[in-house]
């Protein structure tokens, strides 16, 4: 594991933890020398720059999200992992991410709890929790934010959604944190043992709840699973439900957490654009927007090309995975003039891929932003003199080729009069 910062395509390594924690000039290097780059240690083409995309994301009859029969399974080297979904739960895919026009199905089965009326009706209740987490860590003038703070507000806000109770909160963080893991692409043969294991509890947790909501609906995510039908004409089945509702509590509560606690830390970083936040709370709108941009939670996804083709002058061979580095187009300067610098009054911050665009748009996205948005308000509200409580440099970020995450956050803080 090295520090030396790369200055060529083969000094890159995404898989270096130290890379995950910093990895703008490895983006720099790739999108200036490679923006389409074979990855040696995966195979993967990594695509670096917006115009790349851009293009993959508008092209999916070539870039096809499907990634294959196993789904989420693929992601386990060992055959004895594998096997465990196989022999004790279920082979899942991910619903909400298929090809048009099956993508629309499975997504108009839930869009309703997405729509944004739907989301402006949920802020009374979101303002609720971090009224609550505010009132309990207030008192004490300093939290470890990311536990204390960033973890229970999204979780909160879709296991709600998901018609799912409070008191399960701290299994299905452990549940959701065992989910996004396989996407380290990091694990040992005995850690996915460990993770296959928590995944088919999940399974098992959210089939014995989606019998519950089939018996007894509600409005909620998954009584519409329960009770839809796959474009008005058939029931799910088990797979179908289980990929969608495993995708919605994840998606909805990972990236979430990741995205409040990094801009936080841009925050305590840029003092200036904390005060003018203070001074004018429609600034929150585009600091949300440079967040999502500078720090995309999800820092990349896939696609599997379903044909030969040629990418930004690079051939690409038929069934071959192409990396979509969201973190890396969203600080490209061809469309971000300064792109590393956080800038309030920056026009176009809203083009970012933080949630990607056209087809899989994230159906969680407004949502996000509100959580986001309450978050901020309220919090500067409530605290003044924020400071991190420990030297910067003992932060760290769990090692993830795809997610981009704070460990912790540790703050000190004086309540506002």
């Amino acid at each position: 594991m090295s520090s030396i910062a790369p200055t060529q395509p083969a000094e890159v390594d995404l898989l270096d933890p130290v890379v995950q924690a910093d990895p703008y000039r490895a983006y720099d290097v790739l999108r200036e020398q490679a923006p389409v780059w074979e990855m040696p240690e995966t195979g993967f083409f990594v695509v670096t720059s917006y115009a790349g995309l851009d293009a993959v994301i508008r092209d999916p009859a070539t870039f096809s999200i499907e990634l294959g029969s196993l789904g989420m399974v693929s992601l386990f080297r060992t055959k004895a992992a594998r096997e465990i979904f196989k022999k004790e739960g279920w082979v899942v895919g991910t619903k909400l991410s298929t090809d048009p026009p099956t993508h629309d199905g499975y997504r108009s089965l839930i869009n309703v709890s997405f729509t944004a009326g739907r989301v402006r009706k949920s802020e009374p209740f979101i303002r609720g929790i971090i009224e609550n987490l505010l009132n309990r860590l207030t008192p004490a003038g300093r939290c470890e934010f990311v536990a204390d703070f960033c973890v229970p507000l999204p979780l909160r806000v879709i296991t709600d959604r998901l018609g799912l109770p409070e008191a399960d909160l701290e299994q299905l963080k452990v549940w959701s944190e065992a989910w996004v893991e396989p996407f380290s692409y990091a694990m040992t043969p005995e850690r996915e043992l460990e993770v296959a294991g928590q995944m088919v509890a999940l399974q098992h947790y959210l089939v014995e709840w989606l019998e519950r909501k089939r018996q007894s609906p509600q409005e909620d995510i998954l009584s519409d699973l329960a009770t839809g039908r796959f474009r008005g004409e058939r029931l799910l089945s088990t797979e179908e439900m289980l990929g969608i509702a495993e995708q919605a509590l994840v998606g909805g509560n990972e990236t979430t957490t990741n995205a409040i606690a990094s801009g936080l830390l841009l925050l305590l970083r840029h003092p200036e654009a904390m005060d003018a936040l203070r001074k004018d709370r429609s600034l929150l709108k585009p600091f949300i927007e440079e967040t999502l941009r500078l720090e995309a939670p999800t820092q990349g996804l896939l696609r599997r090309t379903t044909r030969e083709t040629d990418l930004l002058g690079v051939r690409i061979p038929k069934d071959r995975m192409v990396h979509l580095r969201f973190g890396a187009a969203n600080r490209d300067p061809a469309v971000f003039a300064h792109p590393d610098r956080l800038d309030l009054n920056r026009s176009n911050a809203g083009s970012h891929m933080a949630f990607s665009q056209g087809e899989h748009h994230c159906l969680g996205a407004p949502l996000a932003r509100q959580e986001m948005k309450l978050a901020f308000e309220m919090l500067l509200d409530r605290w003044s003199d924020i400071q991190l409580d420990v030297a910067e440099e003992e932060l760290s970020y769990l090692p993830s080729l795809t997610l981009r995450a704070l460990r912790t956050l540790p703050l000190r803080f004086q309540p506002r009069d």
